[in-house]
């Protein structure tokens, strides 16, 4: 296939796949495939313009991406590395030409598992060899030190990365959420999709490069991204930014408990990459009471503004430094009791965080939150707030976030019929 042409194997956040098609739908890419099942989209990268120089596509909503080397091979349900040595070797053989071409011009080359299985039957690394072999018997690597048919194996010093994606397409949110269910999961054919990844390759997921020292915290780069995409999908939806009414006012984004940034840093990239900043441009303001955080948070932002001012604000998550009715989103990943504090501590705070976040939040304003404290916030954090027609519950998505199969992305909103009296 010529450059540009070749499906893009991508893996996402399970349960955020519309968040990924609605990217690669902005991106104009064409998606050749939804192995939905399996975690996985097939995709062409557009073509760039006639005499444009090409650019690599950064993608946001997606954990990994390789160029596909043929396509997705079927396996047996439960396959065995017999199984899956066999499948590769067809696969491998049927495309000898592309898999040389892909592999030779380099001189050092590695090959990396990745696997998504309800259960671990296997470990990667056994399952190199088996794909390795496969690769040595066609001439597209080398096998053997000193032999000039291919690139030599290089784990650390690698130029080109053969990658191998293995799925059994078990609804892995399913299995946390419905136990009951579990036992009749699987039995189902499982897949293959194998690969390469270099320099070349004319996408690849951002990196957001935040650094946060010694400090437990757990944001994860795709996951904040997705957060903010969402995010910005609210922002450029009727009746929210800029609720002051003002002319040329700015739209003011929370994030209440903001550690080093993170998901601060991820919507400044998605918005910048989305081109919303529009004449108004937003603000992001981040608060939180750990004094190193917010050091790491002022390293993290490097000198960089453009249309998006920060403003880091030392102060209290229950006692928010904030006028009332002054902001249009939130977006909040409060603890979970897991790396900080405990699950007694969260359901004692859960409810002030949350009545702080209805106070700040201009009529109209939304909150995207994410927690794996279900139990909590639907019934202990949202109910009263209801009530008091403070906040009303529009969304809540279940996802995988980074092995967390019960975290839930929910999205809230305050009623535009919100009193004053009601908000004091």
């Amino acid at each position: 296939p010529t450059s540009g042409s070749t499906p893009i194997p991508s893996g996402g956040e399970r349960g955020l796949s519309f968040l990924a098609l609605a990217e690669l739908a902005r991106a104009e890419a064409t998606v050749v495939e939804h192995l939905e099942a399996f975690c996985a989209v097939l995709f062409r990268p557009p073509l760039p313009a006639p005499d444009a120089v090409a650019q690599v596509l950064e993608l946001s909503t997606f954990e990994q991406m390789f160029e596909a080397v043929g396509g997705a091979v079927p396996l047996p349900p439960e396959p065995s590395l017999a199984d899956i040595g066999a499948a590769a070797e067809s696969q491998i053989r049927k495309h000898s030409r592309l898999w040389r071409e892909q592999l030779r011009p380099f001189r050092k080359w590695r090959l990396s598992v990745h696997r998504d299985h309800l259960v671990q039957r296997y470990k990667s690394p056994v399952v190199v060899p088996v794909l390795g072999d496969g690769l040595a018997a066609v001439g597209a690597i080398s096998l053997a030190e000193g032999c000039q048919a291919g690139p030599e194996v290089d784990l650390t010093g690698f130029e080109v990365e053969v990658v191998a994606y293995l799925s059994d397409g078990i609804d892995k949110l399913l299995a946390a959420n419905d136990t009951k269910a579990r036992a009749s999961l699987g039995g189902g054919p499982e897949l293959l999709l194998m690969g390469v990844r270099s320099a070349s390759l004319p996408c690849r997921p951002v990196a957001l490069e935040v650094q946060k020292g010694a400090l437990r915290s757990r944001a994860d780069d795709t996951v904040a991204l997705c957060v903010a995409q969402r995010a910005a999908d609210l922002l450029v939806a009727p009746g929210l930014g800029g609720g002051s009414g003002a002319a040329g006012a700015r739209c003011v984004v929370l994030d209440p408990m903001c550690g080093v940034g993170t998901y601060l840093l991820a919507l400044r990239w998605v918005l910048a990459q989305r081109g919303l900043d529009g004449q108004r441009g937003t603000e992001l303001i981040g608060v939180d009471l750990d004094s190193e955080a917010l050091s790491h948070m002022r390293t993290n932002l490097g000198p960089e503004g453009g249309s998006h001012p920060f403003t880091i604000i030392h102060g209290s998550s229950v006692a928010l430094p904030l006028r009332s009715d002054s902001v249009d989103l939130i977006v909040a990943d409060p603890p979970w009791g897991q790396r900080h504090s405990s699950h007694t501590y969260v359901k004692q705070h859960f409810p002030r965080w949350a009545r702080e976040w209805a106070r700040v939040l201009r009529p109209g304003g939304a909150a995207v939150v994410v927690t794996i404290c279900k139990k909590v916030f639907e019934d202990r954090v949202l109910p009263p707030l209801q009530k008091a027609g403070l906040l009303e519950l529009e969304e809540a998505v279940v996802f995988d976030n980074k092995g967390w199969t019960v975290c839930r992305m929910y999205v809230v909103r305050k009623p535009a019929s919100a009193s004053a009296a009601q908000r004091s």
